[in-house]
């Protein structure tokens, strides 16, 4: 799902904004949001939920676009359970990350589902949560299904999923961001490289094929099926219930108060901001 910036280098998008692109490999959205923070890098992509929880202890950075707006995480678990509903998880063995990036979303679905106390929370690190499903040690994970599914199935393992925005816990997912000062001293820049980037989301998904291939000129070790699967299903996650309608990039103020709602209430931010404090609109086309 990456794929993107290195697509709207390849096609020229960035240089027709007047932006010459270097892509650097973050390394997870706290550090990112950091680096934007300090203005060791202009421009970033974190987990909006992370971003918020950084910018009320004063991280001076806003998010400017949405990239993924439905938040990804669901719960994942094997077609053969035969799941219809969030209320047949009941009794269920669920393999769960207590300092993972779901942990502070999942009892905010467990009281939304009415599953409070009656679900078996296997305890585990991140990355044994795949083998454990395999291996049928759990019921279910709860993860990122677009990262998950595919590797699912190519190991012959058909899964199904309950995403927690179906729920009404929406934490958006990816957005860009940048500094407060980037925003106060070269609005303008800010406003091409949105523009540019909103116009290199409408080209990957309308060339993933020619998009991913930009990607694996620099990670050419990716297994192409699956990492083509992922971008695909990334695509779903392009609109929140509350974004349809809206030009792509543009977030719901509703899905970040809601978003605040769940953060404040289960630990992630501790004093409420203003919506506006988190993010702004006024640089996405068409908005």
């Amino acid at each position: 799902y990456h794929a993107v910036w290195y697509y709207g280098k390849d096609r020229g998008i960035f240089a027709e904004h007047g932006i010459d692109l270097e892509v650097l490999e973050g390394r997870g959205s706290a550090t990112t949001a950091q680096t934007v923070g300090n203005e060791s890098v202009m421009f970033g992509t974190a987990d909006t939920g992370a971003v918020m929880a950084l910018i009320s202890q004063g991280l001076p950075v806003k998010a400017v676009a949405g990239y993924l707006r439905q938040s990804p995480l669901a719960l994942i678990f094997p077609k053969k359970n035969g799941w219809k509903t969030f209320q047949d998880v009941a009794g269920a063995r669920i393999g769960f990350s207590a300092g993972g990036a779901t942990a502070l979303i999942f009892p905010a679905v467990l009281k939304a589902t009415g599953l409070e106390g009656k679900v078996r929370l296997i305890y585990m690190e991140p990355a044994a949560k795949p083998t454990a499903l395999l291996e049928g040690r759990v019921d279910a994970i709860d993860s990122f299904d677009f990262l998950q599914v595919p590797l699912f199935e190519a190991k012959g393992l058909p899964v199904s999923t309950f995403p927690y925005a179906a729920t009404g816990v929406n934490v958006p997912g990816l957005g860009l961001i940048t500094s407060r000062n980037m925003i106060q001293k070269n609005p303008d820049l800010v406003r091409r490289f949105v523009a540019a980037s909103v116009k290199a989301l409408e080209a990957t998904q309308k060339e993933p094929e020619r998009a991913l291939q930009s990607l694996l000129k620099v990670s050419p070790t990716l297994d192409r099926a699956i990492a083509l699967r992922v971008l695909e299903l990334s695509f779903n996650l392009f609109n929140s219930e509350a974004s349809k309608g809206k030009p792509l990039g543009w977030v719901p103020p509703s899905d970040i108060e809601k978003a605040q709602d769940i953060l404040v209430q289960y630990g992630g931010i501790k004093n409420r901001q203003p919506s506006e404090t988190y993010f702004t609109n006024e640089f996405v086309p068409g908005s």
